[in-house]
């Protein structure tokens, strides 16, 4: 398994089963998440989903249809432990939390995918820091 990877892809949810807001960069708080995004709230534990491009590929699913906030290359995060830190860019740092449940919408992407999927929707982090995340950021498991 790859320690480092980059970010391909950033997006923010905007509103419920609305298509998802491409960015190129995003402003990241603290203890909250992506600024703009729905679920940037304090004690969510929901605050940022990061997925596996080469899981993506895997599953044939399209950038944004599985609701991720930032789809990371060349890392596998299956594997990852909750708790565990990854530091985006040069010092901008998250930490794992626990791996996304498949709700059954992921059957009105493709009947059977929720069962497909399962163990592999992606991993929810927390921002540890404030700063901004841009594609192309390189993405390293820290501890």
């Amino acid at each position: 398994m790859s320690e480092t990877g980059k970010i391909v892809d950033i997006r923010l949810n905007i509103a419920s089963r609305e298509p998802m807001s491409v960015v190129d960069r995003a402003e990241v708080k603290a203890g909250e998440g992506l600024v703009g995004d729905r679920h940037a709230k304090r004690k969510s534990s929901r605050q940022i989903l990061l997925m596996d491009r080469a899981i993506m590929d895997a599953l044939e699913v399209e950038p944004g249809q599985l609701r991720e906030n930032m789809t990371i290359e060349g890392l596998s995060l299956f594997g990852l432990e909750k708790g565990q830190k990854l530091r985006v860019g040069d010092s901008l740092e998250f930490q794992i939390g626990e791996l996304c449940d498949p709700c059954e919408n992921m059957d009105h992407i493709r009947p059977g995918l929720r069962e497909k999927i399962e163990g592999q929707r992606g991993l929810f982090v927390t921002p540890l820091g404030s700063g901004e995340v841009k594609l192309g950021d390189e993405v390293t498991v820290v501890s």
